[in-house]
């Protein structure tokens, strides 16, 4: 059975994205909790998502205790065997930093110390507290399902797959990749002293939010020049580069950045959009429930496709489509393609680094890229802000402000969208040369002020309610930053409006 209790009583689906936001979170309550009644001493910090678990290591990057892992899996286990209750309760503000201070929890005071609101959500496990921003399971007994992995210097905690019968994953991809990027970013965090959300606040407190804007964006231009100078080195031989990401992820603008530094290296590169090349909407596959699976691979008309760029490759020339998003239907267009003696070509959409797109194209002649919103921002020891989190808030302004979506219909769509994701995106990620991580750390004080009144006054019980009301307690912990400060080359631009480039 997947379902689980919460402490209210109420039975909820693990398969949807509120029962697995309930489970993950109230797990994080069970490692602490266990933790730090062994090991009262010593603070571990969460980190980042890696083989469908949740990372942690020592606060300070210190070793681990020996045997930490068994010990703390075993109480755990324990206390799962024990059905040791949740509970919670609403103190004061005032009232929860008096007893962050008594345990002398410096991340959890720093947190609070910027909480919007006079009242916060406290949640117990034994001797354990912290505040909570989802509702948590009714006791440990809800959460059987869990393992701990050693990894690097710390270990991650896995949690069960969603769509199974609460069951491990079975992948055992130890994401090296991944994780690499994840330590860039960290280091870049770490340079302009933004690794937490308080940090954050700080800086816009004291109005030195702009110079941190600046350097973000600085690293994130640099690392596009570094990728331009990947390609240039492997040109001419590799002449074609797949740009592959999931959904808001910020692809567009980063092949129109990349184009310009690809020019200054002295190359003319020419871009293809994946959606132009939409089978008719009436030919759209349909899921179970019948409406258009737009996220799948036959979506595509890649037969098609795939003749263009074989063409194109070897030299000859194409009629590039366009899709015509209205009407459903491929248009033809009067604009010809043919490569020059220094053209690059840039392929970009979700399907890109398929190898069913480039079929008949050598692997030698090919560069893939990874982009994805891989945040790094935490707003204490247990509470980050997930990579999915920021693509669905840039997703629902990017809907409302270009699309004419309202947050409800964007919120209801966007667990569809991750379906397809996890089946046709993330599984070819690997085979990218690079990633690039598109995640600004000041991006949710940006969105914040765009984001509360499309998400507030959703109609309350229905999934979109849950997801909307869990958003905002997120950014409850941001102090809000004006948009005006944005670069117009940023790439939270395609998101907010006023990009420097025309999409």
């Amino acid at each position: 059975m997947s379902k689980i209790k919460t402490l209210s009583g109420e039975s909820v689906d693990y398969n949807r994205k509120r029962g697995a936001e309930i489970y993950r979170r109230s797990l994080i309550v069970l490692l602490q909790a266990s933790a730090k009644e062994l090991y009262p001493h010593v603070r571990i910090k969460i980190g980042q998502t890696l083989m469908h678990g949740y990372y942690f290591e020592e606060e300070n990057g210190a070793d681990l205790p020996e045997h930490f892992l068994s010990r703390v899996g075993e109480r755990m286990k324990k206390m799962v065997k024990g059905r040791e209750p949740f509970n919670c309760n609403m103190v004061s503000k005032k009232e929860a930093l008096n007893m962050f201070t008594r345990a002398e929890r410096r991340d959890k005071i720093r947190a609070v110390s910027f909480f919007a609101h006079k009242k916060i959500s406290m949640v117990y496990l034994k001797k354990y507290f912290d505040f909570i921003l989802a509702e948590p399971v009714k006791d440990a007994g809800e959460l059987k399902v869990f393992k701990l992995i050693p990894y690097k210097k710390g270990f991650v905690m896995q949690y069960p797959v969603r769509n199974g019968d609460l069951t491990l994953p079975e992948e055992t991809d130890r994401q090296e990749k991944l994780y690499r990027v994840y330590v860039e970013t960290r280091n870049w965090d770490n340079i302009i002293g933004v690794s937490r959300v308080p940090d954050l606040n700080k800086a816009v407190r004291e109005s030195n939010i702009s110079t941190i804007m600046k350097v973000q964006e600085a690293f994130h231009e640099k690392k596009i020049a570094m990728i331009a100078d990947m390609i240039k080195e492997a040109y001419p031989q590799k002449k074609i580069v797949f740009v592959s990401g999931p959904s808001a992820s910020g692809k567009t603008t980063f092949i129109k950045r990349l184009g310009i530094q690809l020019r200054v290296n002295g190359l003319d590169p020419v871009e293809i959009s994946l959606d132009d090349y939409f089978v008719p909407r009436d030919k759209t596959p349909l899921t179970p429930d019948g409406e258009r699976d737009y996220e799948c691979l036959e979506a595509l008309d890649v037969k098609f496709l795939c003749g263009q760029l074989k063409h194109l490759m070897k030299g000859g020339e194409i009629i590039l489509p366009k899709y015509n998003f209205k009407t459903g239907k491929r248009e033809k267009t009067d604009k010809r393609l043919k490569l020059s003696d220094n053209s690059v070509v840039t392929v970009e959409g979700i399907h890109a680094m398929n190898p069913a797109v480039s079929e008949g194209i050598e692997s030698k002649k090919k560069f893939g890229i990874f982009v994805s919103a891989l945040t790094q921002l935490c707003i204490d020891n247990d509470s980050r802000i997930f990579t999915s989190d920021s693509r669905l808030m840039r997703r629902i302004i990017r809907d409302s402000l270009f699309r004419g979506y309202n947050a409800e219909k964007s919120l209801k769509q966007f667990p569809k969208v991750q379906e397809g994701e996890k089946k046709y995106v993330f599984p070819y990620q690997d085979k990218a040369d690079v990633f690039f991580n598109s995640s600004l750390t000041y991006e949710q004080a940006v969105l914040k002020p765009f984001l509360l009144p499309r998400l507030e006054g959703l109609k309350k019980g229905t999934m979109e309610y849950y997801e909307a009301r869990r958003l905002l307690n997120y950014l409850d912990f941001f102090l809000p930053v004006g948009p005006q400060q944005v670069p117009h080359t940023s790439i939270i631009r395609e998101f907010i409006g006023e990009s420097g480039f025309n999409y």
